[in-house]
């Protein structure tokens, strides 16, 4: 039901329309009235009804200074004029900025039924036309899009001026116009040492669905799919707002994971607050350190500074010496720019002093060498091949100011030669999921989680891959080829466009009708048209 308000100065013809219309019956809800433009203008203001019905000649504020406003602040309410015949320049200047119809007076109810008529016709369409592009946006809005994941990359790295960012966030739909902001990673390793893409989980698919449409309905979040395992989630508020809009979403994820907690790793942490867009980069940096805890915690969740803290003075790093284990859990799990926050945190204070010895730079530059040596050949690579030929003589000669930066390399190597044998593997699964697309588009319930379950690898990994392989998601693939199996037939058989529709997946002809015309600039019925033109 679409709402209505009236603004009219003579009481009688008021308080008659308001009485004697069936407003309900013809499908309206009258939501009030006023005198006068200056009286109905704040009451409009916190109504927003998609229909004003107003007098052209009234005192303080008449209906094309009314009009005027309400087509600037509110540009979807339909517009109805009354006039009286001495009115009609009026009621054509009201025309020309924009309004819907007029209505001479006197009004009857017949002549305002059909008038209301008209106007619910003309919002009938428009929703229905706002309700395919909402299914639409839902349907494409997958937070691994291509673009989405640059800009985020972009923003962390701080390569973006102020005003690109506001570019850049309003072309992809981004409102980024808060005061403060907190960045949160949340990660879901899988901390299984396997050098494969993630397998099919029925309980990840099904948190991961519950999570995104938590941060689907909230506007504070902002969710970017940033590595195949990890989530960037930035938090929008203000001053007073920011802490209780971050503590409500650590509490809401960790509600949901824990039901999954028995089949699930995940691990979170926060940026703290930030106030420009330049502290993006160092509170990326914080929140991955703070992160990279998990390698030395497994069976943690939530990490701050005080986790960080807690490591570094722990009794087994009592002694200057590596947990190599952590070492290698990290190697089998890690991205490329967690090494220097894993690192940090690996390095205990007693371990940083003695890093100033040139013989403990050696031992611990050696005991980071062979374990990525060791973690090599469990990938079947061979470490003087995959390892810089001058790795040993580098070792020998390494001190306190090129000890990291050489340990740091030799990480690099390892995470890398990992994901591109992953990436070998995955590209076979990835081929196998287009296949299984292109020969099932039509099918109408097709979804990303169910090609994900036939190529047996995680959704949320299937949707980030294909973003990164083929620079576009999942659904924009989809959709292509649906496109493209309708226009063939549109040319080559006398179909109608229903069973068109029926045959490339869309159970709602109109619905297709919305896709094919927003991918081709025009409808099916004029690309058949022109096509046999």
């Amino acid at each position: 039901m679409y709402s209505v308000f009236l603004v009219e100065d003579e009481i009688v013809i008021r308080d008659g329309l308001k009485a004697s219309f069936p407003w309900e019956q013809a499908g309206f809800a009258y939501v009030g009235d006023a005198a006068d433009g200056e009286m109905a203008l704040p009451l409009i203001r916190q109504t927003k009804p998609d229909v004003l019905i107003t007098d052209i000649r009234m005192p303080f504020m008449d209906g094309i200074a009314l009009s005027k406003m309400i087509r600037k602040e509110l540009p979807d309410t339909r517009i109805i004029i009354i006039s009286g015949f001495d009115d009609f320049s009026y009621a054509q200047e009201a025309i020309n900025i924009g309004v819907d119809n007029y209505i001479l007076k006197p009004i009857t109810k017949d002549k305002l039924g059909d008038v209301m008529s008209e106007v619910k016709i003309k919002l009938d369409k428009e929703n229905e036309k706002n309700n395919y592009l909402e299914q639409f946006k839902e349907e494409s809005q997958e937070y691994e899009q291509f673009a989405r994941v640059k800009f985020f990359n972009q923003l962390v790295n701080g390569t973006m001026s102020v005003l690109e960012v506001y570019e850049r966030s309003e072309e992809l739909g981004l409102s980024l116009d808060a005061t403060h902001y907190n960045l949160v990673l949340l990660d879901f390793t899988p901390m299984t040492g396997v050098a494969a893409a993630p397998a099919y989980s029925k309980q990840m698919a099904r948190l991961s669905e519950q999570l995104m449409q938590y941060l689907k309905c909230c506007p504070e979040y902002i969710v970017f799919h940033w590595s195949m395992d990890t989530y960037a989630i930035i938090v929008k508020g203000d001053e007073s707002t920011i802490e209780s809009h971050t503590s409500n979403l650590i509490e809401n994820i960790k509600r949901r994971c824990m039901v999954y907690e028995d089949e699930i790793n995940w691990y979170l942490a926060e940026s703290g607050i930030l106030t420009r867009f330049s502290e993006f980069a160092k509170g990326c940096q914080v929140a991955n350190k703070r992160l990279s805890c998990r390698y030395m915690n497994p069976a943690g969740h939530i990490f701050t500074d005080d986790d960080i803290e807690a490591i570094k003075n722990s009794e087994d790093n009592a002694e200057a010496s590596i947990d190599q284990r952590l070492v290698s859990l990290f190697l089998e799990n890690a991205e490329e720019s967690e090494i220097q926050g894993f690192l940090s945190n690996l390095i205990s204070k007693q371990t940083k002093n003695a890093l100033n010895s040139t013989m403990f730079c050696k031992y611990f530059a050696m005991t980071m060498y062979m374990c990525v040596c060791d973690y090599l050949r469990k990938l079947s690579i061979d470490p003087n091949e995959a390892l810089e030929d001058d790795t040993r003589r580098a070792i020998e000669n390494v001190n306190c100011q090129t000890v990291m930066e050489l340990v740091e390399k030799m990480f690099e190597v390892a995470i890398s030669k990992r994901k591109n044998l992953v990436g070998k593997q995955s590209k076979s699964q990835l081929a196998a999921a287009i296949k299984y697309v292109d020969e099932h588009y039509g099918d109408s319930n097709l979804s990303l989680n169910e090609v994900a379950k036939e190529v047996n690898i995680s959704p949320s990994y299937l949707s980030a891959m294909f973003s990164r392989e083929n620079k576009t998601t999942f659904v924009e693939y989809m959709t292509s080829r649906r496109m493209e199996h309708a226009k063939h037939m549109l040319l080559s058989t006398n179909e109608k466009a229903q069973v068109i529709a029926e045959k490339v997946g869309y159970k709602d002809p109109h619905y297709f009708s919305y896709i094919f015309k927003k991918t081709y600039g025009i409808s099916p019925k004029e690309f058949r048209a022109k096509g046999q033109g």
